[in-house]
């Protein structure tokens, strides 16, 4: 694992240096060091809100489930998971079952019910970059008088959208044929599993992946019973969001040129297109499609556009990659398991 972490940091930061070489080494360091420090500042502390009110998401759909888990410690074990999310190459799909862990070791539910709450605050967490994403997409359109040749795009995100809206649908109101294939994929490999662990085969032999499947499920109905506490986590997802845009908004003024906030909805939302690249946090690829949108829907240059794409990285980023490892250690030194 060590060593598919170096790999993947190591790939990132050839990604991101090809990209300054690309756009021009001394004319991104040029606009960088021009930054206000005061001003760039702030983007900082609204990264930290960011996570603060995303982290309420959570908070909010344990207390459905029952768990009256201390605010404080519910931002711990979420900024640990965004930790384990942004180390990972496809770390916000893949990382789920791994938070829902460690959630559980904090709290008295069970396992499934932990992993039907970090599901259902994922994807809370992600309705905002469709909402913003929207009214940016919306801004963008009417403002401009002439719309830039943006390709595949105009095709891509929509599509995007509608394959994301229907695996939902599918996962929601089809569950038998989800059982089915979750059963199906588990059987194919548990022969595989068991010469490695007999007892982690036995962990999802049929029977207990069905009853898994069961208690996931019925943990996802309690939550969406509860309207008022899962309306509150919306408002509390957006929030959140808002401040995950801001610090666009707010190194662009450091840097001494204006992104409307409108446009700085549309990039960073589509901005998550760049998670695709298969490097930690999309590390790279999150930088290259965000000066790209940012160079497009502004006009800005492209060493201006990247020199606000990496100093936001650094807030939205490596400030969550360096709490969350610090949230990771403390748990693990003070062991306050439940």
């Amino acid at each position: 694992m060590d060593r598919r972490l170096l790999l993947g940091f190591a790939g990132a930061g050839i990604a991101l240096v090809l990209l300054v070489y690309a756009v021009g080494w001394d004319d991104v360091f040029d606009a960088a060091g021009d930054a206000s420090l005061s001003i760039y500042a702030l983007a900082f502390v609204a990264a930290g809100v960011c996570q603060v009110f995303r982290s309420m998401v959570w908070y909010r759909l344990l207390g459905i489930i029952g768990e009256s888990t201390p605010r404080l410690l519910v931002l711990r074990i979420f900024l640990t998971g965004m930790f384990l999310k942004y180390v990972t190459p496809y770390g916000q799909v893949a990382a789920g079952p791994g938070i829902a862990y460690v959630l559980s070791q904090y709290t008295n539910s069970e396992y499934e019910s932990d992993l039907a709450t970090v599901v259902s605050a994922d994807f809370l967490n992600y309705v905002p970059y469709y909402t913003f994403g929207t009214v940016g997409f919306v801004y963008f359109v009417v403002g401009q008088s002439r719309l830039p040749n943006l390709g595949l795009y105009y095709v891509a995100v929509p599509l995007l959208v509608a394959a994301v809206g229907g695996l939902l649908a599918v996962f929601w109101s089809r569950r038998g044929i989800v059982q089915r294939g979750v059963v199906g994929v588990t059987g194919g490999v548990r022969a595989l599993v068991a010469y490695v662990s007999t007892n982690l085969a036995e962990r999802i032999s049929e029977e207990a992946v069905r009853e898994r499947l069961a208690g996931f499920y019925e943990t996802l109905d309690l939550v969406s019973k509860d309207r008022r506490s899962v309306a509150a986590a919306v408002v509390y997802a957006h929030v959140g969001w808002f401040f995950l845009m801001l610090p666009v908004y707010i190194v662009a003024l450091a840097l001494g040129t204006h992104i409307p906030l409108g446009l700085a909805f549309l990039v960073v939302a589509l901005s998550k297109l760049g998670f695709l690249v298969p490097l930690p946090g999309g590390l790279g690829g999150v930088e290259f499609v965000l000066a790209g949108m940012i160079t497009l829907v502004t006009g800005l240059s492209p060493a201006t556009a990247t020199a606000i794409a990496i100093l936001y990285r650094l807030t939205a980023y490596w400030q969550t990659i360096a709490l969350g490892g610090l949230c990771s250690a403390s748990l693990s030194v003070s062991g306050q398991p439940a």
